[in-house]
């Protein structure tokens, strides 16, 4: 080759190499004993299962042939869980039997919702590493307060909910419809917060989706739905001499919409935030497919019920793989820009309340 020639060549971007090597069979033993000691200790075991089970996931995830590293301590996940477990026995009795402190239980989610989002974050941020380095989350209260209530959306909701505005259903459909219509962009907002306040090395993450691509998704996950409504409506009116059969097959329509229609959003979603996420000079490619992630969820549920849950870690780990075999890591220049930084410990009480209210803010 021509020196002419070798210098209009275009440069090769080398890709880091991701790779998961966990096993159904290995999960199982950890599985079987988190399940079992957490059952028999009535939940305390439980952060002694999260523990051995985020650590066995990441020693199994490798990124360039390095694994990843969970550094967390059960003890502080087992405080963090108490005090979510306590908040959860007050919003219940709040809900069940004394009504009339509800609206100031609620009002003190609303302040409590950003500390939850922001601790949550730094704490699984500081204690995920790679190479002996820990990631970190830079958010903070204010910050967090501005990205969840955008636009006062979830406390008019809230404020609805304590004054029964719901009485009136114009009202209230008004309200969630303008909610459900902006909803793309608040994901956006929650997105794009996260990711640009996480560091690792020194280096921040960038985020470039737009409002509109996530509407994108939204708008055909709706249609979707719709088109499975209008299916089970059809079917109705074939089968509506048909008795107790046809009240069995009618709804598989809205089924498989609503599978293929979550799969869809998480696919994509998935792939228009690593598809759009920089971290200092790795870049990322996601290439997760609707109809890969429905048909894995249609297998992993059939083979869960058959075998009475038995195969949920063979589920977990086929999920998992997949996942990381759609990613795919490019290096645009040299490992040597993360440089190394001492950490503050967190609290894991923001991320216990997240987990235990089942809010899942990970990328």
């Amino acid at each position: 080759m021509s020196e002419a020639a070798h210098e209009t060549a275009p440069a090769q971007q080398p890709e880091l190499k991701l790779e998961f090597h966990g096993s159904a069979r290995d999960y199982f033993r950890i599985w079987s004993v988190n399940l079992c000691l957490t059952l028999l200790t009535a939940g305390i075991f439980s952060a002694w299962a999260k523990v051995r089970k985020k650590r066995y996931f990441y020693s199994h995830t490798l990124l360039d042939g390095t694994p990843f590293q969970y550094l967390a301590q059960p003890l502080p996940i087992l405080r963090g869980r108490l005090i979510a477990a306590a908040l959860f026995i007050v919003y219940y009795a709040a809900t069940h039997f004394f009504t009339d402190i509800l609206p100031f239980v609620l009002v003190a989610g609303l302040v409590l919702a950003p500390w939850v989002l922001v601790r949550s974050a730094a704490f699984n941020a500081r204690y995920s590493a790679f190479r002996n380095m820990t990631f970190r989350f830079d958010g903070d209260y204010l910050a967090a307060m501005r990205t969840i209530y955008w636009l006062g959306l979830i406390p008019v909701i809230v404020v609805g909910a304590i004054f029964s505005w719901w009485g009136n259903p114009a009202l209230g459909g008004a309200a969630f419809a303008v909610c459900g219509l902006l909803f793309p962009w608040w994901m956006r907002r929650l997105r794009h917060f996260i990711v640009t306040r996480t560091t690792f090395g020194g280096q921040s993450a960038q985020f470039g989706a737009t409002g509109r691509q996530f509407f994108r998704v939204y708008l055909v996950s709706g249609l979707i739905l719709f088109a499975a409504g209008l299916s089970a409506g059809a079917l109705i009116f074939a089968l509506k001499n048909g008795g107790k059969h046809a009240l069995l097959v009618a709804p598989m329509p809205v089924y498989v919409g609503y599978v293929f229609a979550f799969a869809y959003v998480r696919a994509n979603t998935a792939n228009l935030v690593w598809n759009h996420s920089e971290l200092g000079p790795l870049r990322f490619q996601s290439t997760l497919r609707a109809r890969g992630l429905a048909r894995l969820y249609l297998t992993n549920a059939l083979g869960i019920i058959a075998s009475a849950g038995l195969l949920t870690p063979w589920s977990v780990i086929r999920t998992l793989r997949y996942r990381v075999d759609n990613v795919h890591v490019i290096l645009q220049g040299t490992l040597d820009r993360f440089q190394g930084a001492q950490q503050d410990t967190v609290s894991a009480a923001g991320a216990e309340m997240s987990e235990f209210f089942d809010l899942d803010l990970s990328l």
